[in-house]
Parts: C-alpha cells; structure tokens; sequence
C-alpha cells in the first residue's frame, strides 16, 4: 500500500520517498513509492503530473492500493524527491471545486442534478438532467460567485452511512470502505474522492461560456479560477482589437458587429445572384455557339482562371435540359478542376470513359457517375489538350 499524502497535505508541493520497486518495458519506467503526493486521478479530475529526482512524470494510476508513476526514464538509488506541478494541479483543483459549487447551484435553485462532467485544466463541462435558459444560467453563474466571494470553507469528512443519506443530494456510493465526504458550508455535501481547494474564495472566478442541449439536458461550458482569468482576458483582448478597429464604444460593439453580420449575409447574396446571372448568359452563348453530335449540343470550355464554384453554376446552366453534354476545365490556384457531366435524364451520354482518361492526363483524382464526373489535378499544363480528346471520344460515342 502507498501511504497517499495528497489527501493530508493539501497544498505541499515536494516531498520525500523510499523506492519500493521499479520496472521499464516499451520505453516507460513504471514506479511504486512507500509514500506520494501525486494524486492518480479520480471524481472527474485528471492525475498529478511533476518530477520524482528530476525525472519527469507523465501519468500516475492506482492499482490494488498501490501509486503507479509512469517515468520518461528510470531512477537511480532507494531515496526520491518527488515535485508536483504545482500551478497545474491548483487550476485542477479550482476547476474541481468550481463545479461541485456550480452544480449545487443548480440543485439548490433550479432542481438540477449533475448527471455527467468533464474535468481539464482548460476545458469543464457538466450535463444537468434538464433544460436550461441563458437567464436562468447566468442567475447560477451569479449565485456560484457569491459562494466564492464568502469564502466558505471546504471540510473533508467521513460520516457515517445515515448521516450521508440524510444530507447528500447525491448517489451514495456502493462500498464497505470510509466514504469520503467534501462538505461546502450549508451549500454541498457530496461523496468525492477528488482533490479541492480549502475554502471558496481560492476558486477567484466561475464562468459560463456557453449552452448546449445534450440528450435531454443542457450542457454548461465553463471555466473556474486562473483558466477562466485567462479565458476572459482573451475575450477582452479581442473585444479590444474590434473596438479600434471598428471605432467604437463598448456599448455598441455588439449591434455592430451584428449590423455587419447583417450587411456580409446580403453582398453574399447579392455575390450568388450576380454570379448566377452571369453563368445563365455565359451558357445561352455556348449552348448558341455549341456543334451539335445528332441532337446533342456538345459543349466544351477551358477557363484560364476560375473557382470550382463558378463552374459548378455554369455546368448547373448548361444541363438543366436534355440534349447537352459539357466538357469544363479550369484553372484553378494550385491546378486544374474538371467537371464533365449532362442532365441527369440524358441517356444517349456517358462521360466516365472521356473524365477517366482526362483527370489521368493532368495526374489527378476523381470520380462520378454517366451524367457528372470531377476531380483535380495538379498539372494544368496540358489543360487545352485534355479538353479536347475529351470532347473527340464523347462524339465518336454519340455518332456510334
């Protein structure tokens, strides 16, 4: 057994250790100590990560009442001087002790149970048996950071069976061993086996980030103590750049930003509109100009600079009716895009054998069905070339 020092000392960050046994396989070193206060894990919250004699310390686990750390390398001699990290395990335990204060939040004001989490140092969620609002979340939000600004303390107890029942709005959990109790003023008395600040006020800041519904809940994204400090300077900082950028006041950054969110959704759409005209005239003058194969129009195009949208909208235009067959390629940024294809109810038409042969003519990949093919390809050197053996074997296969 490991003696587990986390639990009696809370806020140590060093200590000494006798070596127990060792053992690497697979590049790892696997070691037990008489004693540890890196923490394996547990209630939702992630191991202890440090040092054990310099050496770094990339996972600890329990197993059959042992502290298993996982080591980049081995240890030398029986004595270890063992360092946690420190920053990242305080953050850890905000982050912990910020959600058992948010979830009781939620039971004691809204009748909400925490029916699933997920602890990080930089991510924290909770899933709530039941709907919630943006007003009703920021009421909790508001009601959590008053248990902070109290600076209740955190106890850890080990009541007895009926004194959990009585008081825990919680599920017991199933076990003859002690069960470990962490009790927040009159607010939370909860079984957990993780590790949390000593009082309220060393969680600094709880905050919500976002909703979202999850199976027939809500889930709350949020973050406590420095990660949310950092997350909300963030935010600031951005806020910051939009108001110079946009000269002006803070009051009315967010109607302005919408007003321009409003403002791109309409050229947009203007864009498509423009664009889509200008496809409709473009495919009337080849569908004019076209040489016709019996009762087919045989169109083909080579588009020295273009985007695949503009040519999936004229290739739109010109087979929206039977009796056409287009052979498009373009120029694109980084090669060439083809789009071979009819209307989907032409049967005299198959242009796979024609696209097989051309997307391999510029070393690309694609593929489709009789009535539409694309794909890239990097060599638009031989673009013209391609184009037109193309358009040669789709008129030996309509004459035939």
């Amino acid at each position: 057994m490991t003696r587990k020092l986390y639990y009696d000392a809370i806020e140590q960050r060093t200590f000494d250790a006798r070596l127990l046994r060792q053992e690497t396989s697979g590049g790892r070193t696997r070691a037990v100590l008489d004693q540890t206060l890196f923490y394996p894990g547990g209630g939702g919250q992630p191991c202890d990560l440090g040092t054990l004699n310099g050496v770094p310390v990339t996972e600890v686990y329990e197993e059959e009442g042992e502290i298993v750390h996982v080591l980049d390398g081995s240890l030398e001699g029986e004595q270890v001087r063992g360092e946690i990290d420190w920053p990242r395990r305080f953050e850890l335990m905000q982050q912990h002790l910020g959600q058992h204060i948010l979830s009781a939040v939620f039971v004691r004001d809204f009748g909400l149970n925490t029916v699933g989490l997920r602890l990080e140092r930089d991510a924290m969620w909770i899933d709530l048996d039941g709907y919630v609002r943006e007003e009703a979340a920021a009421q909790a939000e508001a009601a959590a950071n008053e248990v902070l600004y109290e600076d209740l303390p955190v106890r850890i107890l080990f009541p007895d069976r009926e004194e959990i029942s009585r008081r825990s709005k919680r599920p017991i959990p199933q076990t003859d061993q002690a069960i470990r109790i962490v009790e927040i003023g009159e607010l939370d008395f909860t079984p957990c086996c993780g590790l949390q600040n000593q009082t309220t006020g060393q969680v600094g800041l709880i905050k919500i980030q976002r909703l979202d519904t999850h199976k027939s809940g809500s889930r709350i994204h949020f973050l406590c103590g420095r990660p949310a400090l950092r997350w909300v300077c963030a935010l600031c900082g951005d806020a910051a750049r939009l108001l110079r950028e946009l000269n002006c006041a803070e009051t009315e950054l967010a109607e302005r930003v919408l007003r321009q969110q409003k403002e791109l959704r309409e050229l947009k759409d203007q864009r498509q509109a423009l664009l889509g005209r200008l496809a409709r005239a473009r495919a009337a003058e080849l569908l004019q100009q076209a040489p016709r194969v019996g009762e087919v129009a045989l169109v083909r195009l080579a588009l020295p600079e273009t985007t695949q949208e503009e040519m999936k909208l004229l290739f739109a235009c010109l087979t929206e009716q039977k009796g056409v067959a287009a052979v498009l390629g373009g120029r694109t940024g980084d090669g060439a895009f083809l789009l071979f294809g009819c209307n989907k109810a032409e049967k005299r038409v198959d242009v796979r054998p024609a696209f097989r042969e051309a997307i391999a003519g510029i070393g690309g990949r694609g593929g489709g069905g009789a009535c539409c093919a694309q794909g890239f390809g990097p060599d638009a050197e031989r673009l013209e070339e391609i184009l037109t053996a193309a358009v040669a074997q789709l008129e030996q296969q309509l004459q035939a």
